[in-house]
């Protein structure tokens, strides 16, 4: 009997669970699975867990998805702000005294 990707999903987490780390070759044997297609769930479990956080809503009768939206740092640290006093003491600065201090930098 055939098992569906969901049986074949769970049994890869199960054998996971099991021994951690595990080999490849351990993986495939309690899985019951082949070289390739080891390979080709780990890759697929592995590309799933580097996507953001799916979100599901129900609205009324239907079901929305949702990517979990990545949060900006809004966290301002005491060197940036000096990194930024400095790059405007720079910009305030007479053309040709900027050009000095940029060729400085090169």
């Amino acid at each position: 009997m055939k098992r569906t990707d969901f049986e074949v999903c769970k049994s890869v987490f199960e054998a996971l669970f099991q021994r951690n780390p595990i080999h490849k070759s351990e993986l495939r044997d309690l899985t019951g699975l082949g070289a390739k297609s080891v390979n080709k769930w780990v890759d697929l479990i592995a590309f799933i867990q580097s996507q953001p956080k799916l979100k599901i809503t129900k609205s009324g009768r239907y079901e929305m998805l949702d990517l979990e939206k990545h949060k900006v740092d809004m966290t301002v640290y005491p060197e940036t702000i000096q990194a930024l006093k400095l790059m405007k003491t720079l910009l305030d600065l007479p053309p040709e005294e900027l050009k000095k201090k940029l060729e400085m930098l090169e």
